[in-house]
């Protein structure tokens, strides 16, 4: 995939046919709507996404600033495994939030000069006090000859998938929702960073996943896998919290993988939630915590299988 973050012209551009425009937090089944079309579908290797390094809100109200499902590395990662040609993640600023919207369309126009199809999300605006709409878009392409995509949302439960409706499914610790609007397990992407060395004191060594997605379910231990870098999959239970049994302050995401001894820091995991197991609490001691991670270990291998057969 190629990846760029300004609309400046290039070779990559001209071979764009199809252009898919929004923000995409969490890129679920309306946004993949959006980006691939109905059937038949576009084609990835001619298709550009354009999006936005930050969330809008991030620059215009800061205290509105939602917590994102899918951070820009996650994003980016998705996309780059749905094989889209090219993605531009733009630069939100105070500048970008004062372009009129005749001046962005200039933009569009010069950076893809061989457009055919150009899809955005119900009700999209963009521009200077959000002033462009669907209209003026619909206008801009007729006057070009490229054909506007302006799907119906995509529904679950006969409602309207959208971002903020799977952050509240995941806050609320509905995963069962998130994931059917996601189109695949509610999953963070993250780094495994250094820890404190705790779990492998317990015998139940850890990656530390230091991650930009925002939207964490409530904390508590959950059976889910691991996705290494080589696509391998290995079951994994999942500690969200603060760890008080030790007298931890801040929020981490950890995971213990049965079984496994290979080296993971520095390397970028995906982590899959697929069931909450049960409630993060403090314990009298070291020991007692042990036991416990023992039960939670044979409980998630109780449902996933040894993974050593994997």
């Amino acid at each position: 995939m190629n990846r760029a973050d300004s609309l400046a012209f290039s070779p990559i551009g001209k071979a764009i046919r199809h252009l898919a425009l929004g923000f995409f937090d969490g890129l679920h089944l309306g946004h993949q709507r959006i980006i691939f079309g109905a059937k038949p579908s576009y084609p990835p290797e001619t298709t550009a996404v354009l999006t936005f390094r930050d969330h809008p809100l991030s620059v215009l109200h800061p205290e509105k600033h939602p917590a994102l499902i899918t951070g820009l590395p996650h994003k980016l990662r998705l996309l780059e495994r749905w094989r889209i040609s090219l993605t531009i993640a733009l630069p939100f600023d105070s500048a970008r939030s004062q372009q009129e919207p005749a001046a962005f369309l200039e933009e569009l126009a010069q950076a893809f000069p061989n457009l055919r199809t150009l899809s955005v999300g119900p009700n999209w605006r963009f521009g200077k006090n959000r002033a462009g709409d669907v209209t003026l878009l619909s206008d801009w392409c007729s006057k070009r000859s490229i054909s506007l995509d302006n799907p119906e949302p995509v529904l679950y439960q006969e409602e309207r998938i959208s971002s903020s409706r799977i952050r509240t499914s995941i806050q609320a610790g509905n995963l069962t929702d998130a994931s059917a609007m996601l189109g695949r397990p509610f999953t963070i992407l993250g780094l495994v960073e250094s820890g404190e060395g705790r779990g492998q004191g317990l015998g139940f060594p850890t990656a530390n996943l230091a991650t930009q997605d925002e939207c964490l379910p409530p904390d508590g231990v959950y059976a889910g896998q691991v996705i290494l870098p080589d696509g391998r999959q290995r079951p994994a239970a999942i500690n969200l919290g603060t760890c008080p049994t030790f007298g931890g302050k801040k929020r981490k995401v950890e995971a213990h993988l049965p079984n496994f001894s290979e080296p993971l820091r520095g390397q970028e995991i995906d982590l899959e939630f697929h069931r909450f197991l049960r409630p993060e609490k403090k314990f009298a001691d070291a020991r007692s915590l042990a036991d416990q991670i023992r039960l939670d270990v044979t409980e998630l291998l109780s449902q996933t299988g040894d993974p050593l057969r994997r």
